[in-house]
């Protein structure tokens, strides 16, 4: 994480990192270390590539850069201040990170389907803010035993 930092420091493009026995924690380490927010500022850091030095362990790598490139969209999300990922902007920015996996179903509820829920308590939170609320509703259908029960996962955004 440390040495990627300061190869972007460098402006270096590209930068190929030994697994060091562990692949997945090591490209977790280089693509957390790399997420900075600069969205919105004048003078952005360059991008630079992590890539695995070697092929012994690929399939390791790329799923500890799924985990950190997960790790990084909540981050952004979470650093975005609030009149920029207003709660329309939330859900159409997870809906189209989620748009190209068959086994995901993105729902965006608007205010007044949340009406007919009643979900009043949901609603009056709302109230305080110029932006109408958005339910956003995520189906994950690829469990591997479908007679497993779900998985839910209830959060605010």
């Amino acid at each position: 994480s440390a040495g990627c930092r300061q190869i972007q420091d460098l402006e270096i493009p590209c930068v190929e990192v030994d697994p060091c026995g562990d692949a997945q924690a090591a490209a977790e380490g280089a693509v957390l270390g790399l997420h900075e927010y600069n969205e919105l500022k004048q003078k952005k850091k360059p991008v630079v590539t992590p890539q695995l030095h070697g092929s012994a362990e690929s399939e390791a790598w790329q799923k500890g850069v799924t985990y950190a490139e997960g790790q990084n969209l909540a981050r952004y999300l979470m650093e975005a201040p609030a009149n920029y990922i207003t709660p329309i902007k939330f859900a159409e920015h997870i809906e189209q990170k989620l748009r190209s996996f068959s086994n995901v179903k993105v729902h965006i509820r608007p205010e007044s389907w949340i009406a007919t829920q009643q979900m009043g308590a949901f609603l009056s939170v709302a109230k305080g803010s110029a932006e109408p609320p958005i339910f956003l509703e995520i189906h994950y259908l690829g469990g591997a035993n479908t007679n497993d029960s779900p998985l839910v996962f209830v959060g605010k955004g």
